[in-house]
Formats: C-alpha cells, sequence, structure tokens
C-alpha cells in the first residue's frame, strides 16, 4: 500500500511539474511576443517621428541658408565665393550634437551652362545633386527639391542671381541610419531582460508546485526507513 502511494505521489509530482513546464513555456512564448510587438511598434513611432523632426530642421536650416548665399557673388568670382561660404555654410548647416543619430553632408555649387560644379562641401558620399538631371530641380517655379528614401534625406535649393537667373544649387543631405542600430540594440536589451525577468519569476513561482511533493516523498522516505 506504501508503494501505491509512493507511486501515486510520485506521478501527480511529474504531472505537476509536466503542466508547470508546459505553462511557464507557453507564458514566456506569449510574453516574448507580446513585448516584441510592443516594443517594435513604439520603435517605429519614434524613428517615423525622429525623421519628421530631422526633415523639418533640414528644411528651415537649408533655408535660412540659402537666404544667406549671394548669387551675385558666385557669379562674379566663384573662388572667392567658395572661400567666404567654406567659412560660413558649416556653422550655419551641420549639427554638432554627438547625440544627435544622424550624419548630415551640405554641398554648394556653381552652375553654369546647364552643368553643377562644386564650390564647397562635405562628405561627397551623401551628396547627389550632380547625378540628378537638371531638370529634376531646375524648374520654372524654383521650389526646393527634395528626396526622401529610408533613412536618407536630400534638399536641394536653386540659388538665383539679382536678374533672377539660376546660378547656384545649395544641397543638404542626412543620413539617419544610426537610429536604426540604437533602434536594434534597444530592442535586444528590452526583450533579453523580460526574458529573464519572466524566467526568474517562473521559477520562482513554479517552486511551491515542486517543493511540497518532495518534502513529503522525503519525508514517506524517512518515515519508512524508521519503520
Amino acid at each position: 500500500m506504501a508503494s501505491i502511494d509512493k507511486s501515486n505521489t510520485a506521478s501527480n509530482a511529474a504531472g505537476n511539474v509536466a503542466k508547470i513546464l508546459f505553462l511557464s513555456l507557453f507564458a514566456l512564448a506569449l510574453v516574448v511576443v507580446s513585448v516584441s510587438f510592443a516594443v517594435h511598434h513604439m520603435r517605429i513611432g519614434f524613428e517615423k517621428e525622429y525623421d519628421r523632426i530631422l526633415i523639418d530642421r533640414i528644411k528651415v536650416d537649408a533655408a535660412n541658408a540659402a537666404l544667406a548665399v549671394s548669387g551675385d557673388e558666385i557669379v562674379n568670382d566663384p573662388s572667392a565665393a567658395a572661400v567666404k561660404y567654406s567659412a560660413i555654410l558649416p556653422y550655419m548647416l551641420m549639427d554638432a550634437n554627438d547625440n544627435d543619430y544622424s550624419v548630415q553632408a551640405f554641398g554648394l555649387y556653381n552652375y553654369s551652362n546647364g552643368t553643377l560644379s562644386v564650390l564647397t562641401g562635405n562628405d561627397s558620399s551623401l551628396l547627389v545633386a550632380s547625378s540628378i538631371p537638371v531638370s529634376d530641380w531646375l524648374t520654372a517655379e524654383l521650389a526646393p527639391y527634395e528626396i526622401k528614401d529610408e533613412y536618407l534625406y536630400h534638399y536641394l535649393i536653386p540659388i538665383t542671381d539679382s536678374q533672377g537667373n539660376v546660378c547656384a544649387l545649395l544641397e543638404l543631405s542626412a543620413k539617419s541610419s544610426e537610429i536604426e542600430t540604437m533602434g536594434d540594440k534597444l530592442e535586444s536589451v528590452i526583450l533579453s531582460t523580460v526574458i529573464v525577468a519572466v524566467i526568474v519569476a517562473m521559477a520562482a513561482f513554479s517552486l511551491q508546485y515542486v517543493i511540497p511533493p518532495i518534502i513529503m516523498l522525503i519525508s514517506k522516505k524517512n518515515a519508512e526507513a524508521k519503520l
């Protein structure tokens, strides 16, 4: 009879362990999926808002800088204009904030006879004006021309002289791919933290179902040993 009781107790303990294991795995999977979805959704929203703010700032900075550039100076003496705006434009267009999570570049071009030539600028890998057909940005309205790609943004403003003729082009470009890298790291850290926390909580919670049967078995073994 004692043998049957021991077998039943062991069977119940094994059943409890199996249930706990199944429920723990199910809960863990549910938590991981839920947290992953929530974090990713919040990350996408943050990145969209960040890009919107970045683009708005680029438009304002480029518009202000374009007002400070004299088309007549570029027409009359391109070399002198290049020296002058090489000293001025970096302070007007470049964001020196290390925590900005974006890389910016600017270019000022001389426009003559249907072609562009660089007067001043930086980080040519981000600048695209020279590779864009003139007809794309040189329109009758002389409106700013923009190109939006994933984590890349280019803003081009035609500059005119006192006669109203287009003589230059100002480009301000930005790459915000660093925000994606930060998002990947943040998602990974949050998800890892949640998984560890859930595992620890479930392990602690499971003890109340595992320990009593073990204690009962030990007590019965001790009792049988005394008989």
